[in-house]
């Protein structure tokens, strides 16, 4: 956890595809994981002998704080952490990322609307087997849908690598594409990026 300087910093550190900080949960200081590929959030077991009211733990990110209910108690949640906050509270509360400067905000109502201002809007269309997918436009191929693959701190895979690679009308920097029949988008394709997950709304909102 080395990097992290405080419960209210908002300091991240990116260990593969989950984002640890350190947080609090009953207002006690508490390591985080957000984990944007997994479908659900869960608390340790040593903390939920802790906490008093478990339908709803309330977290704080930053000098925020948002209420989730979180039904999973695992052994261990997350690597390193005592909670894991997963796709099922993400899509109720966005979540600022801003990759280069490694820190994470949480946006509470009307502010997300507020930050997305000038953003350019990724959508993202959730299919019925669960998955979710980002329109891929790699080169001169036709656009494709890609699985987002938020689970695996890759970048691209595609069956073509050349040319530019974008996400609807926003063109990813510094990617890398490995070729692959089944085309996906992995967390590290962001890397270089201030994004907005609004999963809940279908949307990935991304600075330019």
């Amino acid at each position: 956890m080395g990097g992290i300087t405080g419960a209210t910093s908002g300091k991240f550190v990116l260990m593969a595809a989950t984002l640890l900080f350190h947080g609090r949960v009953d207002n006690a200081r508490t390591t985080i994981a957000i984990v944007p590929g997994a479908p659900q959030s869960a608390i340790a077991t040593t903390l939920a002998d802790r906490i008093a009211h478990r339908d709803r733990i309330k977290i704080g990110i930053r000098a925020e704080y948002l209420y989730a209910p979180i039904a999973a108690i695992e052994p261990d949640p997350a690597t390193g952490a005592d909670v894991r906050i997963g796709q099922d509270v993400l899509d109720a509360n966005p979540i600022e990322i801003d990759f280069p400067h490694r820190e994470l905000r949480l946006l509470l109502a009307g502010e997300a609307s507020r930050v997305e201002r000038g953003m350019m809007a990724i959508p993202v269309t959730h299919q019925a087997d669960g998955s979710m997918t980002v329109p891929l436009m790699v080169g001169s191929a036709p656009p494709m849908a890609a699985i987002l693959d938020l689970a695996h701190a890759t970048d691209v895979i595609a069956p073509t690598g050349a040319g530019v690679v974008a996400l609807g009308h926003t063109v990813l920097k510094n990617v890398v594409v490995t070729p692959g029949a089944t085309p996906s988008v992995g967390l590290a394709a962001f890397r270089d990026m201030r994004v907005v997950f609004d999963l809940g709304h279908d949307r990935i909102w991304v600075a330019t």
